[in-house]
C-alpha cells in the first residue's frame, strides 16, 4: 500500500489535474481493514481518493466500456496478494 499511493500520484501528475480517469475494479469482493478508517476497502479506494484530491474527475465500475476514448487515463485494478 505504501508503494501504490506514491505510484498514484505520479501517475495522475503525469496526466495532469482535470483530466477524465476510469477505475476498472476487477475485484470488488477482495477487501482489506484499512484502520485508518475503520473500515474495510476495495482496492481502488486510495486510488480513487488521491486521483479526487487532484482534481481529476474519476468513473469507476466492475466492466470496461467498449469505448474508452472518452478517457485520459485508465488504472485497472486486479485485486491484492494475500496469503
Amino acid at each position: 500500500m505504501r508503494i501504490l499511493i506514491p505510484m498514484m500520484l505520479l501517475a495522475s501528475a503525469i496526466c495532469l489535474a482535470g483530466n477524465n480517469v476510469l477505475i476498472f475494479n476487477y475485484d470488488q469482493v477482495d477487501l482489506i481493514y484499512d484502520a485508518a478508517l475503520g473500515d474495510s476497502i476495495d482496492t481502488g479506494y486510495w486510488v480513487e481518493q488521491t486521483l479526487l484530491s487532484l482534481g481529476d474527475t474519476v468513473d469507476s465500475g466492475t466492466t470496461l466500456p467498449a469505448d474508452l476514448s472518452s478517457y485520459d487515463a485508465v488504472f485497472m485494478m486486479m485485486g491484492m496478494y494475500t496469503c
